[in-house]
């Protein structure tokens, strides 16, 4: 049976909500009814990446987004040291035991994926299954990743990258990824948006964020959806991933590194029947 697909985007512009962290006001949104889904974006974006997916799941789901802190219309964290990937896996669980006690289902690009692998691994009762896409957290520590990372870790370097690399790794331009391209220029003169965006960079080097020999602990239903033309993590990344998760499903897509916004129809045959094996 072919799948439908909504595409106009039902996102509201005011938060249903505001959660206090330890670290700062973040903004989140809830949308639809049903099993919890709730939705992580990358260092740098915001929630309306997954604009192009989400009319389509809440028919079905209650569908929570967040804006990570410096990031869409959540503040920056405070101190702009913690803007990293490290505290912001460490402050998802009480967003999710305050927003979805019981637990939900979890779809993570990048930082996103790092995120709610992580909670996979020190919360597995709040997290029902996992759909993980491009994530970070899994790259090796060789000289090429050290290299880049470094670099993007310098507010200058982050400056004069600013608009040019999302649209290196940005494959498929269409009225999604080119919101999103937007978005991200309009943010540039941002307060204080470079330098979260070189610190979270910053915090990719930190050990904690490697879960290369910890992804074999996750124990819930996985599915691994990766772009093949992805030019900042590797596909064979998933490759990895999926031999590393028992029981996992491993899906590439014709996209770079934000495939539901590439090619959100692609994403959504393969990631909706998942969903609703789950039930």
């Amino acid at each position: 049976m072919e799948t439908m697909v909504k595409f106009n985007s039902v996102s509201q512009t005011e938060p249903s909500g505001w959660h206090d962290s330890k670290i700062g006001k973040i903004a989140y949104w809830i949308e639809g009814k049903g099993p919890v889904i709730f939705l992580l974006h990358a260092a740098g974006h915001d929630h309306h990446d997954y604009d192009s997916i989400l009319s389509t799941l809440v028919q079905k789901y209650k569908v929570i987004s967040i804006d990570w802190p410096g990031h869409g219309m959540s503040p920056n964290p405070y101190p702009l040291s913690s803007a990293s990937a490290i505290d912001y896996a460490e402050i998802l669980p009480a967003i999710v035991q305050k927003l979805a006690p019981e637990g939900a289902v979890f779809i993570g690009n990048s930082l996103g994926g790092f995120a709610s692998m992580n909670l996979a691994l020190t919360k597995p009762e709040l997290v029902k299954a996992l759909v993980i896409v491009d994530s970070g957290g899994l790259n090796d520590p060789d000289w090429k990743t050290k290299s880049f990372t470094n670099l993007k870790s310098k507010v200058w370097i982050t400056r004069l990258l600013w608009n040019i690399f999302p649209n290196q790794y940005i494959k498929i331009k269409n009225e999604y990824t080119n919101s999103i391209l937007i978005r991200i220029k309009k943010r540039e003169i941002v307060d204080g948006a470079k330098e979260v965006n070189a610190n979270i960079w910053k915090s990719f080097l930190d050990k904690r964020h490697d879960l290369r020999y910890k992804v074999a602990g996750i124990n819930v239903p996985t599915l691994i959806v990766w772009g093949k033309f992805d030019p900042v993590i590797d596909p064979k990344i998933a490759t990895r991933l999926y031999r590393k998760i028992k029981g996992s499903h491993l899906v590439l897509l014709k996209t770079g590194h934000v495939p539901f916004a590439e090619n959100p129809s692609e994403f959504l045959k393969v990631t909706l029947p998942f969903l609703d094996s789950l039930a």
